[in-house]
């Protein structure tokens, strides 16, 4: 490594960083800056990664003086560190290495937005509470929703995320919506869940769904419709979870249990510390 210039070891350490799985770009980033002699150029050069990372992996911080967290993601991002929390009305800056926020602005509310917008807000909430078991939803100032869980366990050697990005109804096309609140159209999601166990190996799990419903558009009742909206979410987040459960379930049915060492004829596991005992153990030791 010592022959390679200090740009293409930052190349390096990007890729490690943006490919850290769950919970883990911190550890990740400990054991790679021993590839960096120079501190400073190192933490110049990984701002972005630890940026581009936030942003996909749907990062929650929270905002100046508030009680709850927000979503980075880009469709309530301002610029590279500045992020928009509707739900209390401001914008802020972001330490992306430290995960910290600073510098709370209020940006100016959109009239005809601002009903649905909070009712949608109410209504995915809701859904998280009842669904999620540590979930954190962000309604975006265009409508759009993004919706996070995650779960780590390092003392078991597993985490976990499930991410979904659903776009603003009627903004893919063949709607009302995206230029105003209540429109009706298609409606898009992106599913995506990933697992990292770590035990005596290094086994990864990376499974996503892009999915599309169409939501009717609002009868001038904005709690109505965000309902409306949320069900539909809730429907197709759902057929998604039992899908994925039932092909794990086939997989450890069928292809893991393949992998398997079979047991021997007497279908019990030979201990290895008392294999004089067994008959095969004194025909070895006589040899």
């Amino acid at each position: 490594m010592s022959t390679l210039s200090a740009s293409a070891k930052l190349q390096i350490v990007a890729g490690f960083l943006k490919d850290s799985p769950p919970g883990e770009i911190n550890d990740v980033f400990n054991d790679v800056r021993v590839l960096m002699e120079d501190e400073a150029v190192l933490q110049d050069g990984v701002t972005g990664c630890f940026e581009e990372y936030n942003v996909e992996q749907f990062t929650t911080v929270v905002p100046p003086g508030k009680d709850y967290a927000v979503i980075l993601s880009n469709n309530n991002r301002l610029g590279a560190d500045r992020f928009v929390d509707s739900r209390g009305g401001i914008s802020f800056a972001v330490d992306h290495i430290r995960q910290t926020t600073s510098d709370p602005q209020p940006v100016d509310a959109n009239p005809h937005i601002e009903p649905f917008l909070h009712a949608l807000d109410a209504a995915a909430s809701k859904y998280i509470s009842d669904h999620y078991p540590d979930g954190t939803v962000t309604v975006s100032p265009n409508l759009a929703i993004a919706i996070v869980g995650s779960k780590y366990n390092p003392n078991s050697f597993w985490n976990g995320r499930w991410r979904s990005q659903w776009s603003a109804p009627g903004a893919s096309g063949g709607g009302s919506g995206g230029g105003g609140g209540g429109g009706g159209g298609e409606m898009t999601g992106r599913l995506s869940v990933n697992v990292h166990y770590y035990e005596d190996g290094n086994v990864q799990l990376a499974a996503a769904k892009d999915v599309t419903v169409v939501v009717p558009e609002a009868s001038g009742d904005p709690a109505a419709w965000a309902h409306t909206v949320v069900r539909l979410i809730t429907k197709a987040e759902g057929e998604f979870q039992a899908a994925l459960s039932e092909k794990l379930a086939d997989l450890a049915d069928t292809i893991f249990r393949t992998l398997r060492r079979a047991l021997p004829i007497t279908r019990n596991k030979i201990n290895w510390d008392s294999i004089a005992a067994y008959k095969i153990g004194s025909e070895l030791t006589a040899k």
